[in-house]
């Protein structure tokens, strides 16, 4: 249906710009963009989903003026948004739901994030209004609505005695619609034979069952060129326009708030009758031409051999037979011409008495122009339903937009619930959060995993009133294995991310900049095993201008602590301008001759000992201008208490008493 275009890295973009696409097709895809629908789009471009899911996100990108790897700037922060995402997306009620949350794209526009928490601060008052029961009503009307698939249906041919209009065709319609040359009598026969009608374009009408006559000013309209699509695509929705309605019927508080602002309830309710009445005429069928032919037959046969036997003659016969051929060409809805091969071929064969039949080879003539005007008249009927409809195409595109909007905006509603998220404030000079959590260990939680410890956090000028937090631009997080210090920093990463994604954040207060994420994860640095991969990865930071948000966590895995240190070092001292970060690190030590303490600030976090069981007591609220200590030692500790043989139990005191001396020295 639909061509790709030779490019030269044949990719699919959000305009669409390496497709060739029918003209006719655009506002479809539009609508399927924006729902979003992949299925359809995916059905119409003739490519995969995974291609169309890339296609909606390129276009909300456009619409948003950010693209994504613009905002998040590395593999690993797109990988923690897709994480969150996925979250998200499971509390959503419907398919199209789901894929808004997943095709989500993030801004960097203050006023954009504005208006989209916004609509996540009316969802909440929406609860509070009607309560949980009927929020659970309404997540139950909407589970139902789903965009059917959308059928085609047969090809429609266009045809004209030259060949000036084809291009044009082709530019509107593309392989959507066959086009043919009809130079003769026999060439007309043969296309009226072998397709359902012919639309024919030319200058003088041809009165003919099967020839729709259409003007060169009709070619761009698709209700005169296609209808069985528009009609089509429309049903696709019935669904959807049912749900809306049944919403609004139930809940009549929906239509004074923004989630359901603009939706015709009018214009959707006549969509919904003309679609009905389409599914009601296409349901009841269409009166077989042979079944009327036989059955009237055998009625007149009846007739004459009641005639016969009463003394009657052919004069009466005829009187009933005439009766009978108007009922038939009434209900078969024949026109004049057709009427008069009808009676032609009800007194061919009268006068060679009974038993009574039709002319076959008339009758045979009369059902292929049956037929024909038959497939005429269902072409009249969808295209007159094809128009109405259109004339309302906006108002339900409008309408389901909305309705996906408010799937997604339920499903935020129960996600910040459950995982008592709050809306953060813009801010320039820094960020931080009070009492925040990190997202992926409150999901174990929920699944029955151990508590989260909440902590709060700041870097820059965010003024959360946090005590100790010094206001410099960069930290260095310090402290104990198993501390919290890399759930700390995804926890900051995931508060930016929801922040430029216009959701709310894991924390009772944030204060989130509208800057750039460079976030490197250890995970990356462990699969990698690169150093010159990884160096090149960090010299993004420095080829971009303007202020950013960087969190590295533990570069040391790359090469020698001693030059490690130096390299880290160079990295934080030569942090670009606006630039806020936190990186954590094992290798304080060998970082503190060489850096300028003028901007960057050292957190810890302290572990307490080992409890009863030999597990290590953490303090998980990093202490403020202080570094904390790695006390690898515990673990070895920890170890020891469950080591039986006297050779291993010799090899962990020995290690313990080097690493406390270690500790002795350097502090």
């Amino acid at each position: 249906m639909v061509t790709r275009k030779r490019t030269k890295s044949d990719s699919v973009s959000g305009d669409f710009s390496s497709l060739e696409i029918p003209q006719f097709i655009n506002p479809y895809l539009k609508d399927a963009a924006e729902f979003p629908d992949l299925d359809t789009l995916s059905s119409i471009l003739g490519i995969k989903r995974v291609e169309a899911e890339k296609i909606v996100k390129r276009a909300n990108e456009a619409s948003a003026g950010y693209k994504v790897r613009d905002v998040f700037c590395t593999i690993e922060t797109r990988e923690v948004e897709k994480e969150i995402l996925q979250i998200l997306a499971s509390y959503t009620t419907t398919k199209n739901g789901r894929d808004k949350v997943l095709t989500l794209t993030p801004s960097r526009d203050s006023a954009e994030l504005q208006r989209r928490f916004r609509a996540v601060e009316e969802s909440a008052k929406l609860q509070v209004l009607v309560g949980d029961a009927k929020i659970a009503r309404m997540r139950e009307i909407i589970s139902d609505a789903e965009l059917a698939k959308t059928s085609f249906g047969k090809a429609p041919l266009v045809v004209s005695r030259g060949t000036g209009i084809g291009a044009e065709i082709k530019r509107i319609y593309g392989e959507f619609v066959h086009v043919d040359i009809v130079n003769s009598t026999d060439k007309a026969k043969e296309l009226l034979q072998n397709n359902d009608n012919i639309l024919l374009v030319s200058e003088e009408e041809v009165e003919e069952p099967g020839i729709v006559n259409i003007t060169i000013d009709s070619l761009s309209d698709p209700c005169e060129i296609y209808p069985e699509f528009v009609v089509n695509s429309s049903i696709a929705k019935k669904n959807l326009i049912g749900a809306i309605l049944n919403l609004l019927r139930e809940f009549d508080v929906l239509k004074d708030t923004s989630l359901f602002k603009g939706i015709q309830v009018d214009d959707l309710e006549t969509v919904l009758a003309v679609i009905e009445k389409v599914e009601s005429v296409r349901g009841r069928g269409e009166t077989n031409f042979d079944d009327v032919i036989y059955r009237r037959e055998e009625e007149l046969n009846k007739e004459a051999n009641r005639i016969m036997r009463s003394g009657g003659g052919v004069d009466e016969f005829k009187g009933y037979l005439e009766e009978v051929l108007l009922s038939m060409a009434d209900e078969l809805l024949l026109p004049n011409k057709d009427r008069n091969v009808l009676w032609e071929s009800a007194y061919a064969n009268l006068e060679r008495g009974l038993p009574f039949e039709f002319s076959r080879e008339r009758i045979v003539q009369l059902r292929h122009r049956y037929d024909r005007k038959l497939r005429e008249r269902r072409y009249y009927t969808l295209r007159e339903s094809a128009k109405q409809l259109e004339r309302h195409r906006e108002a339900v595109s409008h309408a389901i937009r909305m309705l996906f909007h408010f799937d997604f905006m339920l499903a935020v509603l129960r996600f910040s619930r459950d995982f008592q998220l709050h809306i953060p404030t813009i801010c320039e000079d820094g960020f931080g959060v009070i009492t925040g959590r990190n997202l992926f260990l409150v999901s174990e939680e929920l699944s029955g995993s151990e508590k989260v410890v909440p902590v709060s956090y700041s870097i820059g000028q965010a003024d959360l009133g946090i005590f100790g937090a010094t206001p410099l631009p960069v930290a260095i997080l310090t402290g104990a294995n198993s501390g919290g210090k890399t759930c700390l920093l995804i926890m900051l990463a995931s508060s930016i991310i929801l922040t430029e994604l216009g959701l709310p954040v894991p924390a009772e207060r944030a204060k989130i900049p509208l800057m750039p994420l460079y976030f490197y994860r250890r995970k990356m640095i462990k699969k990698t095993g690169s150093f010159e991969y990884s160096m090149r990865a960090l010299s993004r930071i420095f080829m971009r201008e303007g202020p950013k948000v960087v969190l590295i966590d533990e570069l040391e895995a790359l090469t020698e602590p001693g030059a490690m240190g130096r390299i880290m070092a160079s990295i934080l001292n030569n942090m670009p301008k606006d630039t806020l970060a936190v990186v954590i690190t094992h290798l304080i030590h060998e970082i503190l001759p060489h850096i300028s303490m003028a901007k960057v600030r050292v957190d810890g976090i302290e572990s307490e000992g080992l409890d009863a069981t030999g597990n290590i007591i953490v303090d998980r609220q990093p202490m403020f201008n202080h570094i904390g200590s790695s006390t690898p030692e515990l673990v070895i500790k920890k170890l020891l208490g469950k080591v039986r043989k006297e050779e291993l139990r010799a090899v962990y005191e020995e290690i313990i008493t080097v690493l406390e001396k270690e500790r002795q020295r350097l502090t």
